[in-house]
């Protein structure tokens, strides 16, 4: 698939990287870890959301078509959607980006609601805006079947028979 179409991407994993480097007073740091996390997160969420527009011929033809497919992308629907046995026959790199994006999810979860006290070091940071920057790289890493399947997967419900 080669580099995502999509340069927001790109630009929160600069602003992680920045943030995972802040320095001085000790509470501006703990912010900027918690921001670091979240930007790393929401990084491989709008991934996600480029390759399913993406992939539905939908990306910069019709703004009016892609914002739909964007809010339809449920953050635990992704999650679980991810971690479905049809994710797994999609390959083993959807899988990845599935374990991937349940992590971050979580990291982000205890970065944007545990209280101030919370210390995040900012190795661990930097490990998790790696675990972000894997799973950006795996996106770039399917064919355009593997995107359209995927997708398919993200965007529509499951029916109980």
């Amino acid at each position: 698939m080669a580099r995502l179409g999509n340069p927001l991407v790109y630009d929160l994993l600069v602003v992680a990287d920045m943030l995972a480097a802040q320095r001085g007073r000790r509470n501006l740091q703990k912010v900027a870890m918690r921001r670091a996390i979240s930007s790393a997160y929401y990084a491989v969420f709008h991934g996600l959301c480029f390759v399913s527009t993406r992939a539905l011929g939908l990306w910069r033809r019709d703004p009016a078509l892609t914002e739909p497919v964007y809010r339809l992308l449920d953050h635990g629907q992704i999650r679980r959607r991810l971690a479905a046995r049809e994710a797994a026959e999609l390959g083993p790199i959807v899988v990845e980006i599935g374990a991937a994006f349940a992590y971050l999810r979580d990291r982000r979860h205890q970065a944007d609601y545990s209280p101030p006290s919370l210390n995040i070091h900012r190795d661990v940071t930097r490990n998790i805006v790696a675990r972000a920057k894997q799973a950006v790289a795996d996106l770039e890493a399917l064919d355009d079947d593997q995107c359209r399947h995927l997708a398919v997967l993200l965007i529509t419900k499951t029916r109980l028979a």
